[in-house]
């Protein structure tokens, strides 16, 4: 018993390094995609430049749409690897794979080692959260932290009933909980709490509010959180009304920032997002492994909760006017934990088999027919230069449903198998989008910039467009020229530092010392027919530089 135990762990351990290898592999391969990935990147940059770690600015204006808790994980990699491609991204990358990590762990304690082995493996090669944890977005840190919240609250809840335990995961979930809020605000602790309470409805256990810690966990929770929200309201008198009803009340019920789509919108995501995986998830959703009739009330059942927690965010955001993808991430360590939990149960792997297999063809087909994508402003040459990607992508899907087929009689091979492949899959895509980067990535248009301007001693304007990985990677500031964007609140409190429109900005290119401005091709077009002094110093398909002197 003790050779087996040992081999497992042995076994399990290897299982981690391959995924961690691959999930690691080439993190700074792909340039920054515009415009979140330059966003938060830039954020982060000028936190760190500037030593403010109170107040978020970008352009040099102040920007409170999100909490701190990235930013400074993203400034603390950059002051340690330097500001790259890499060290933008480390933050999301290292919580995405702790978050993987974890769900094996809360899967191991509550339903058996099996069940989180395979958890880890369904979540680390969805499709979205693969995408998710290699972009530098945010949604994957409160996704984690979120996890946390409700796992650590699990366990603490299994073990309420023994003397001197649960405490501990108890303080783990209210840190948690301030994690989650400092990551992307009061959704950190609506979902759980909204969760919690409707399971407690529906299971009739009462006895978990008796298990909270509320005091210890509400002291912590509040020594996490309260400090930053008190410095940054000290420093600045707007944000309080900007940041909890602006970017909260008004983002959920209004249009307010063009997000709308129709209620059927996460239904395809998650559809997509949990490829290859997407049939064991509709078995966990509507063939639970716990009876819609409570037949254990009053006692402590965590798939109820996990369930109640993914339907409640599910239908949440569904009814929600600003919908977007990452929107959805949340939901994924729990649905792949239901569906863990039920292939340990009923070991099965022919869906997933068949999945892969069709994906593997729909890639093959995608590759074949690329060229058919092109767009003038998307030249054939990116879609080429992509096209070797997908074909090894569709290679590694088909070896792993050809593996997985061979040894479907053997689940966890064929679990194994599937989740191995369909991850480096998708990393191969990834990496293989910088295809894209002239178009999506301001990376190229940055050097040409500082090839041209060595002692950074030119303005440089961006007319009615703007690309905020080019702040990141030519690491100074530049004027804005008829664009807002995400900076509509720090423009309105310095005005002074922004050109409203062309029809003002037009003389000062006159007169102006030399000077550089970035233009779209319409705009460059409008400026020949008006005959205005220009130089070319950069083009892509969508972009131009151009010097008045």
């Amino acid at each position: 018993m003790k050779f087996i135990f040992s081999t497992q762990r042995y076994t399990d351990l290897l299982l981690i390094i391959l995924v961690a290898t691959i999930w690691f592999a080439l993190l700074g391969y792909r340039d920054l995609i515009d415009p979140d990935e330059g966003l938060y990147a830039e954020v982060a940059r000028e936190m760190l430049s500037t030593g403010d770690w109170v107040t978020p600015r970008i352009d040099g204006y102040k920007f409170f749409d999100k909490p701190p808790l990235q930013y400074w994980g993203s400034a603390i990699s950059m002051a340690v690897f330097g500001e790259t491609n890499a060290a933008a991204r480390v933050w999301c990358a290292g919580l995405g794979f702790i978050g993987a990590l974890w769900m094996w762990l809360l899967g191991s304690r509550l339903y058996g080692s099996l069940a989180g082995r395979y958890t880890f493996l369904i979540l680390s090669s969805s499709f979205l959260y693969v995408g998710l944890g290699h972009a530098n977005v945010l949604d994957m840190g409160v996704t984690v932290f979120l996890a946390i919240i409700l796992g650590a609250f699990a366990l603490a809840q299994k073990n309420r009933n023994l003397e001197g335990q649960g405490q501990g995961w108890m303080l783990l979930s209210w840190a948690g909980a301030a994690g989650a809020v400092l990551s992307k605000g009061l959704i950190g602790i609506v979902f759980p709490a909204a969760a919690i309470v409707l399971y407690s409805l529906w299971q009739k256990d009462w006895a978990l509010w008796r298990h909270l810690f509320i005091g210890k966990g509400l002291l912590l929770f509040l020594l996490l959180v309260t400090p930053w929200f008190v410095f940054v309201s000290q420093a600045n008198e707007q944000f309080l009304h900007y940041f909890f009803i602006h970017e909260h009340f008004e983002r959920f019920t209004s249009n307010v920032h063009r997000r709308n789509h129709p209620w059927w919108f996460f239904i395809v995501v998650l559809s997509v997002g949990f490829l290859p995986w997407i049939i064991n998830i509709i078995q966990a959703v509507f063939k639970p492994e716990f009876s819609w009739k409570p037949t254990d009330s009053g006692t402590f059942n965590p798939s109820r909760l996990f369930w109640v927690y993914a339907v409640f965010i599910f239908l949440f955001f569904s009814s929600s006017h600003s919908k977007l993808v990452p929107y959805i991430l949340p939901i994924f360590p729990f649905l792949a934990l239901l569906a863990g939990e039920k292939l340990a149960k009923s070991p099965q792997s022919f869906s997933a088999v068949i999945i892969t297999a069709i994906l593997a063809l729909a890639v093959a087909i995608a590759a074949w027919n690329i060229v058919s994508f092109a767009k003038p402003r998307t030249p054939e040459s990116i879609f080429l230069a992509f096209r070797p990607w997908l074909i090894g992508a569709s290679i590694s899907l088909a070896i792993a449903s050809l593996i997985a087929f061979f040894y479907r009689k053997r689940t966890s091979i064929a679990i194994t198998s599937i989740a191995i492949g369909s991850m480096l899959a998708f990393q191969m895509a990834s990496w293989g989008y910088q295809s894209h980067a002239p178009i999506r990535s301001a990376r190229m248009m940055a050097e040409a910039i500082q090839s041209y301007d060595k002692q950074q001693q030119l303005k440089i304007y961006a007319i009615n467009r703007f690309d905020y990985s080019v702040l990141y990677y030519l690491q100074r500031n530049i004027i804005l020229v008829g664009f807002k964007g995400n900076m509509k609140f720090g423009i309105r409190r310095e005005p002074e530092k922004w050109i409203p429109d062309e029809a003002r900005f037009i003389p000062l290119w006159l007169t102006a010392n030399p000077a550089l401005a970035i233009l779209s091709r319409s705009t460059y077009q409008t400026w020949l027919a008006k005959q205005l002094p220009m130089k070319i110093v950069y083009q892509d398909p969508r972009r131009l530089v151009v010097t008045n002197k």
